[in-house]
């Protein structure tokens, strides 16, 4: 395997036939554009800096690869064979997105040898990285098809037991221009959310969603829901909301507002962040793009009852994703 490691800025793009550029950028492994061409033109339908440099100072997750564990850790801390190890706490007295200085702020080495549709990503993540235990060597694999399929895998592999929670936080707008995406509606295939906090922390319940403004499962506009007077969008100022996936079939898709763009997601993890985008600030606006989060359940280390993120040696953290654009008609009616 042939690398290319640098402590700077280095971007790759992707092509497909039919001239969509998917580019990636490899401080934070980010995804930075996604530019599909259109009848009526070139359209990018991921939310992001103008130059590459305003990635270095991005406080928003912008298209990174988040870990060790995404979301939150309460406490910013966990126990784990009677061993209490204390994390970064970088939101509060919590632990967010793995950490001030977690992989989203890592410049990542390349895999040179990886196929023309692909861009491969390697991290060397070290024993007490953010408080984490073990070595951890992980990656993440970006193809991109003629059929507008992004496919994101990521991996890891440690030397002792450790947690592992990995997601890419792109921020998706399907329309064209500046609008923002309070128009584009969505549907999560799931009656489920977990219960959370004042802080955002997840109690251990599960919440029955079944005909409340959250229930995604028709179609919805993301401002009906934002609109909505449901307690828990009030107390959060929009949507954050860590829904339960089942184990087939579409988890989850958003539709551009003139219907004629549509994204379609399937996940092998057991969970999908929603994340209106609400707090974006300069140089961008609230609700100007919104994040689809696949990941396990967020504080998973502090949770019995939640489908574990422990990482043995010898076992292989993986984790697919697709993110499938579909603007033919014919398709979307399917």
């Amino acid at each position: 395997m042939t690398q290319q490691s640098s402590n700077s800025l280095a971007e790759r793009v992707l092509r497909n036939a039919h001239g969509d550029c998917v580019t990636l950028l490899n401080y934070g492994a980010r995804l930075t554009g996604i530019e599909l061409q259109l009848p009526e033109g070139p359209r990018n339908v991921i939310c992001g800096y103008k130059d590459n440099m305003g990635y270095l100072t991005d406080p928003y997750f912008m298209g990174v690869i988040a870990g060790r564990t995404c979301n939150r850790i309460a406490g910013a801390r966990f126990k784990l064979d009677g061993i209490d190890y204390p994390l970064d706490a970088n939101e509060g007295n919590n632990h967010l997105h793995g950490g001030a200085n977690g992989f989203h702020s890592r410049y990542w080495s390349i895999d040179e040898a990886a196929p023309e549709d692909t861009v491969r990503f390697l991290l060397e993540s070290a024993d007490g990285d953010q408080g984490y235990p073990g070595a951890l060597e992980a990656s993440v694999t970006y193809s991109w098809t003629n059929e507008r399929e992004l496919v994101i895998h990521v991996e890891a592999e440690t030397d002792r037991p450790t947690h592992v929670n990995m997601t890419n936080h792109a921020y998706f707008n399907l329309a064209a221009g500046d609008d923002d995406v309070l128009g584009h509606r969505l549907h999560v295939a799931s009656q489920q959310i977990l219960q959370i906090d004042e802080e955002l922390l997840p109690t251990g319940d599960f919440l029955d969603i079944t005909d409340s403004e959250l229930d995604l499962r028709r179609s919805v506009a993301l401002r009906d829901v934002i609109e909505s007077q449901y307690p828990l969008v009030v107390r959060t100022g929009g949507i954050d909301f860590n829904y339960i996936l089942g184990e087939s079939g579409v988890h989850a898709e958003l539709e551009s507002p003139y219907g004629d763009l549509c994204l379609r997601m399937i996940t092998t993890c057991p969970g999908l962040q929603v994340y209106g985008g609400q707090k974006l600030g300069l140089p961008f606006a609230p609700y100007r793009g919104m994040c689809l989060e696949p990941q396990h359940f967020p504080d998973s280390p502090n949770q019995s009852n939640f489908p574990s993120t422990l990482l043995i040696p010898g076992e292989r953290y993986s984790q697919t994703t697709s993110y499938h654009f579909i603007a033919d008609r014919w398709q979307l009616l399917t």
